[in-house]
C-alpha cells in the first residue's frame, strides 16, 4: 500500500511540475512596448513629408520620431499638419521597431 501512496504522490507531484514548466514568457515585443515610457518635452520642426517629429527632453536631448496617418494626435488640429508649431510641449507615446521610435499617440499642449 505504501508503494501506491509513493506513486500517487509522484504523479501529482510531476504534473505539478509539468504545468509551470508550460508557463509561457511573453514574446520580447511585448517587453519592448512596456519598457517605452512617454517622452515629454519641448516639440522642434515636423518634417511632414517624411513623417518625422523630435521632441528636445532636458534629460534625453533631442528624441526623433516618426509617426503614421494611425497616430493619434490630441490637442493640435487631430493632423499632423497641426503640430507645425515648434515650440509646444508635447508628450509622445510610442512603439519601437529595432531602432525606430513610432508615435502611436501625441499630446500638443499650447505654447506658453
Amino acid at each position: 500500500m505504501s508503494s501506491s501512496i509513493f506513486a500517487l504522490v509522484m504523479i501529482v507531484g510531476m504534473s505539478f511540475t509539468a504545468g509551470s514548466a508550460s508557463v509561457q514568457k511573453p514574446p520580447p515585443e511585448a517587453a519592448q512596448k512596456r519598457a517605452n515610457a512617454p517622452v515629454t518635452g519641448q516639440l522642434v520642426p515636423v518634417d511632414e513629408s517624411a513623417k518625422t517629429l523630435a521632441v528636445k527632453t532636458s534629460s534625453e536631448g533631442e528624441v526623433k520620431f516618426s509617426y503614421t496617418d494611425k497616430t493619434v494626435i490630441v490637442g493640435a488640429e487631430k493632423v499632423a499638419s497641426g503640430l507645425a508649431g515648434a515650440g509646444s510641449e508635447v508628450t509622445v507615446h510610442y512603439d519601437s521597431h529595432g531602432t525606430a521610435k513610432v508615435a502611436t499617440r501625441i499630446e500638443v499642449r499650447p505654447k506658453k
